[in-house]
């Protein structure tokens, strides 16, 4: 349905990531973390955890994207809400 330009591709990592694993094998701070209705699955201490190691792994400025089902409302992070599903790491 959509195809990213070139240059944009050249940007752009897929990996697959055990989300519980203490460390990410990421070098480099993120733009983006889309983590989409996958939080609804994890008890709220879970997600805090995981949701302020977004936070640890993104640039300031990164925006970090969740699935409409779930909610950061209960959970203590430290992230600018932009949207419902939509959160950014201030500068």
């Amino acid at each position: 349905m959509y195809k990213v330009k070139p240059h944009l591709a050249e940007m752009i990592r897929f990996r697959r990531l055990n989300l519980m694993d203490e460390k990410f094998p990421i070098k480099t701070p993120l733009d983006l973390v889309f983590c989409r209705n996958v939080m609804i699955y994890f008890d709220r201490p879970t997600q805090e955890k995981l949701v302020n190691k977004f936070h640890r792994y993104l640039k300031p400025g990164g925006y970090l994207f969740i699935g409409h089902s779930e909610s950061l409302q209960w959970v203590e992070h430290p992230f600018k809400s932009l949207a419902p599903t939509i959160y950014q790491k201030e500068t």
